[in-house]
């Protein structure tokens, strides 16, 4: 006769385990409970855990978060800190994505400002966040510049980093934006592929 211990029932089965996306937005969610994102934050488990969360979601609670963020890791550390710079990039990611192309692109170009001073004209990062800068300028109706740009930065990259494979896929956008200047924001160029800057 079986023991009713190894008898299975749907009544002593845990619960399934939520999916680690779920989990996580729990998680994060219950960090910042009764944090105000309309406010600065003084801590930075809560501006560290409104950065992650921004990363997960979309259009205005990215954006919400992002820049409680960015606020945040600029009044704690300054503006030109590794995580300061980090969140500055999920902000302008997240108002590019929502098509917020004109704040996008005055952050990307902050950006590229802050990188410059802290990483070099022609660190790689600061050449990242310049194509990018190219493909909001696109977006903006602006080809000729972002075109004129894109290829000003494809020559930095290559001279700064031969051999690199970020090189041949900034100058296959570039072979993009030239081909389909006209495009409409209902058909996108692709992106160029931007490195998640490196926190020191």
């Amino acid at each position: 006769m079986l023991s009713s211990r190894n008898c299975a029932s749907p009544g002593n089965s845990p619960p399934p385990t939520p999916p680690a996306p779920t989990r996580t937005h729990h998680l994060l969610h219950s960090i910042l409970a009764g944090v105000d994102p309309a406010t600065t934050a003084t801590s930075t488990l809560h501006a560290d855990a409104a950065h992650l969360l921004a990363t997960l979601l979309h259009s205005k609670a990215a954006i919400r978060w992002a820049d409680y963020a960015h606020r945040s890791f600029t009044h704690l550390h300054g503006p030109t800190h590794p995580l300061t710079l980090g969140a500055a990039h999920t902000l302008a990611t997240a108002h590019h994505r929502a098509g917020h192309h004109q704040r996008a692109y005055r952050l990307y170009r902050q950006l590229v400002d802050h990188l410059t001073t802290t990483a070099g004209p022609d660190a790689h990062p600061t050449l990242a966040v310049r194509a990018t800068t190219a493909r909001v300028l696109n977006d903006l109706g602006h080809h000729d510049a972002a075109r004129t740009l894109l290829a000003d930065t494809i020559t930095r990259h290559r001279r700064a980093h031969p051999g690199h494979p970020a090189t041949a896929r900034m100058a296959e956008h570039l072979d993009h934006l030239r081909h389909h200047h006209t495009t409409s924001n209902s058909n996108p160029a692709p992106p160029v592929d931007i490195p998640v800057l490196v926190r020191a």
